[in-house]
């Protein structure tokens, strides 16, 4: 048998009390496995576990990235109407509004027509025109416009005068491009400029022709209905005037011009695939 050895009092060998509680204490506060990561810890070398949580947020980003997306794309989708590169035909018909008071006003201050009553006086005549036009570039288009008007007016103690404007305009407008209606709207404004022939017959007569160089200025706007149909609607401001003759008389000079409001239609040849139609700003 071995003898017994006697610890001192004081050490390893008196009797050990617990504390409560404190056990659970330290156990809740150490993990059990020093050091380890984490649960959801991946490593950097390790591809990532495509579970269901993982799948979630890639459907979500790709959701969020769509919706920021999508004002990029209905800006590629709303595209202005071309203009560069475009060619058209245009043909309308319209009122030319002209009053020809200087002419009434001189034949009826004549010296052999004191005490005549005054006429009626004619306050315009239809009017039709007819465009063709091309865009060099988005901005300026360039053109040859045609028209013809036909007016009739009355001198009191003459025969009844017809009078009558045709020729050709060359045509240089400054045009933009709106996205407004179906196909978009294309406003314009520009000059026009070139030769008339105005002509003018009392009933019974030979008529009395004059060429002269007309200057006039332009503003309107075509909605495009289809990519090549449209609706135009333009007001001209025409400066113009034809001598008014009967058997070597002279009664002074028309106006030929006068301010024209016109609307038609424009058929629209679309640019080639080098020129297409440009995002909306």
């Amino acid at each position: 048998m071995h003898a017994r050895r006697d610890h001192p009092p004081g050490r390893a060998g008196q009797p050990r009390h617990r504390v409560p509680g404190v056990r659970s204490t330290v156990r809740g506060a150490v993990p059990a496995r020093l050091g380890a990561p984490p649960a959801d810890h991946v490593p950097r070398d390790r591809a990532a576990p495509e579970g269901p949580l993982m799948r979630g947020r890639m459907c979500s980003s790709l959701a969020l990235a769509a919706v920021l997306a999508a004002p990029c794309a209905f800006a590629e989708e709303g595209m202005l109407p071309p203009t560069e590169g475009v060619g058209r035909i245009t043909v309308q018909g319209g009122w030319r509004l002209v009053a020809n008071n200087t002419f009434y006003d001189r034949y009826e201050s004549r010296p052999e027509n004191a005490g005549l009553a005054p006429a009626q006086r004619s306050r315009g005549s239809p009017i039709g025109m007819a465009s063709f036009a091309y865009g060099i570039t988005g901005l300026v288009e360039v053109g040859i416009d045609l028209f013809a008007t036909l007016e009739r007016l009355q001198l009191t103690g003459q025969p009844r005068l017809t009078t009558a404007a045709y020729g050709a305009l060359v045509g240089v407008r400054f045009q933009g491009a709106l996205d407004v209606g179906p196909e978009g709207l294309v406003p314009f404004a520009g000059i026009l400029a070139g030769p008339l022939l105005a002509s003018a017959a009392f009933e019974g007569q030979s008529p009395k022709e004059t060429v002269t160089q007309a200057w006039g200025a332009t503003a309107g706007a075509t909605l495009r209905l289809t990519p090549v149909w449209g609706l135009t609607a333009e007001y001209r401001w025409l400066l113009a005037r034809g001598a008014v003759e009967s058997q070597g008389r002279k009664f002074g000079t028309f106006n030929a011009g006068g301010s024209w409001f016109a609307l038609g239609v424009t058929y629209t040849f679309p640019p080639g695939p080098s020129q297409p139609g440009r995002s909306a700003f």
